[in-house]
């Protein structure tokens, strides 16, 4: 625990990509009369090439390390934050603990549920807190959404969905070494729109239909169908039907491979009334009617909830990713990739669009398939996956597996024939 009233000292991985996004975050925190957080230093094995970063965060007396643990050994710090690849989660956090200090590792936390598992292993041994970037669960309406849903606002849940379609160009999938792959060396990373760039509201979901205030609902079956468009390893289309204790019947389908755009949307549905959660905010109608708007300023929100959780004065009206909240979501990937082939949706299906135009006036390209976002709504409208609306020629049927007890993610569904 983090002692005193002062701001949590910060030390961060990284200085190039979402790493930058992070660090301005924490620079905001300067122009607050009562900051949370202070970032005292940031490291990146070329920070060579980060001449500029590093002048601009020596004049607010911000040091910068060629190495990770260089930083640590030196650094008087209180936590850690982990923008890194999702493969550098686990060995980073061990790191990190072993030097006294509490984590903050983005999202999604790991590749795999026996790494999530090592981590709440070494956390525990260390006596110290790892809590994942899951942004959404920090933002201000979620504890109030949760709380009226736990006291009955809808009464019994029946159902619950989640979907978005986000067009993602090739760019994008030639970022790194780690985009759209199973796996980076021998490590698992799985990376997908369910695993990485739209899990936020998967997570969400997961988490508001948790039995008590501050965990996730448990999955006890998937039912997976996995697509790709992209020249990837992994998929970039999912459709999944996640049985969760208690009954419910929650269907997630995400893609990056429509030109379409839409946004994330989730809807649980109760007896007496449901909660729909879009761009435009969070509300509830039916016996009980609220609104709360979207947070504007998540990234502020969680620096804000996690300093407040390291130094314990974290009030009820507000939660943080844990470790437990973040093994639920892994388990549902790590399963929908085992029992599930992926299914390629045909060359001749597949052609190429421009999406719009880089800053140097270069045309941005994707793969995409015509017609997937109209498909996902039919299938959010009917609650089936692709293959039981009966009249996609793409589709095909997937799998199905129980992971109530799931404990280990042996590889995808491709390396186990």
């Amino acid at each position: 625990m983090v002692s005193g009233t002062d701001p949590v000292r910060f030390v961060c991985a990284g200085m190039g990509g979402y790493a930058w996004s992070i660090a301005q975050r924490f620079l905001e925190q300067d122009a607050l009369p009562s900051p949370d957080a202070k970032l005292v230093a940031m490291c990146d094995p070329a920070v060579g090439q980060f001449a500029d970063r590093v002048a601009m965060l020596d004049q607010r007396g911000i040091k910068c390390y060629p190495d990770y643990q260089q930083m640590l050994s030196a650094e008087k710090a209180d936590a850690v934050w982990l923008p890194i690849p999702i493969h550098l989660h686990l060995p980073f956090t061990e790191q990190a603990l072993s030097s006294g200090l509490n984590v903050v590792t983005e999202k999604p936390v790991a590749g795999s549920v026996q790494e999530v598992d090592r981590m709440i292993a070494a956390r525990d041994r260390a006596g110290k807190e790892v809590l994942v970037g899951f942004q959404d669960i920090y933002a201000a309406p979620t504890v109030p959404a949760k709380r009226l849903i736990l006291d009955g606002a809808l009464g019994r849940i029946t159902h619950a969905t989640v979907h978005a379609s986000w067009p993602r160009d090739l760019a994008y999938f030639g970022r790194n070494k780690w985009a759209g792959a199973i796996r980076v060396g021998n490590d698992w990373v799985l990376d997908s729109p369910v695993q990485n760039a739209i899990s936020h509201y998967l997570n969400l979901c997961l988490f508001l239909l948790g039995t008590t205030p501050a965990t996730s609902s448990q999955p006890v079956e998937i039912e997976a169908e996995l697509y790709r468009a992209n020249s990837i390893e992994n998929f970039d289309t999912c459709a999944l039907r996640i049985t969760l204790a208690g009954g419910i019947k929650l269907l997630v389908f995400f893609t990056h491979a429509d030109t379409h755009m839409h946004g994330a949307t989730v809807h649980i549905q109760g007896e007496r009334g449901q909660l729909r959660i879009d761009d435009d905010g969070f509300a509830l109608t039916g016996e009980h009617t609220a609104h709360w708007p979207q947070d504007q300023n998540k990234h502020a929100s969680m620096i804000r909830n996690i300093s407040q959780r390291f130094r314990g004065s974290l009030g009820p009206d507000r939660a943080v990713a844990t470790l437990e909240i973040a093994r639920v979501h892994t388990t549902i990937i790590n399963a929908a990739s085992q029992c599930a082939p992926i299914t390629p949706f045909g060359a001749q299906r597949v052609h190429d669009a421009v999406v719009g135009q880089t800053p140097a006036g270069q045309d941005r390209v994707m793969r995409a398939v015509d017609g997937v976002t109209d498909v996902m709504l039919r299938c959010v409208e009917k609650r089936q996956l692709p293959s039981e609306l009966g009249d996609v020629a793409w589709a095909s049927p997937g799998g199905r597996m129980a992971i109530d007890q799931y404990s280990h993610f042996p590889g995808p569904f491709t390396s186990q024939r």
